[in-house]
């Protein structure tokens, strides 16, 4: 009983074994198409993401993201439709980054996409797929571990069964190194 609590604490609270583990909270705002079982839709595109830099995946930090994007109608005056179309859903990404002095860096990303379907009235459909992602961005931080990233970048996400929803997205984000 005692490896099963060892153990969950570990997984639950990391920092209490290692120590030098950094989190990360961000997010991006941009704009962008999606689709489901229809042609593609303008949108915005928002997302916010906690990554932790964690010294079980070397050089790989794991990112777990909400993502939303709406059609452009939604956030303008005076329209009367009755209903705007989205697409919402999680991703798990691992992350990588170099730098190329000490300030400016390029980091990618990929991995795993589940998406909320939402293009139609009467579609409510989860799907599944990849998602990637690139940012070039400039390192706030000087001699700091803790402070900002700001940058801009791009991300498609795919899902593989039943609506096929995908959405593309071009952004700016900020990111707060805990």
């Amino acid at each position: 009983m005692k490896v099963k609590t060892i153990l969950l604490a570990a997984f639950l609270f990391p920092s209490i074994c290692f120590p030098q583990t950094e989190i990360s909270v961000g997010g991006y705002l941009g704009g962008g198409s999606f689709s489901g079982n229809s042609v593609s839709v303008g949108g915005f595109t928002t997302s916010i993401f906690v990554e932790a830099n964690l010294p079980l995946f070397e050089e790989v930090f794991p990112r777990l993201s909400f993502i939303f994007t709406k059609d452009f109608n939604a956030i303008l005056p005076n329209t009367n439709q009755p209903y705007n179309p989205f697409i919402q859903g999680f991703s798990f990404k691992g992350i990588t980054t170099q730098y190329f002095d000490s300030k400016v860096f390029l980091e990618e990303g990929v991995g795993f996409l589940a998406l909320n379907d939402r293009t139609f009235i009467d579609t409510d459909v989860w799907d599944y797929g990849v998602v990637i992602s690139l940012s070039v961005g400039f390192d706030l931080r000087n001699f700091n571990l803790k402070g900002f990233k700001v940058g801009a970048g791009a991300e498609y996400g795919i899902t593989f069964i039943n609506t096929l929803p995908k959405y593309s997205s071009i952004h700016l984000f900020v990111q707060l190194i805990i």
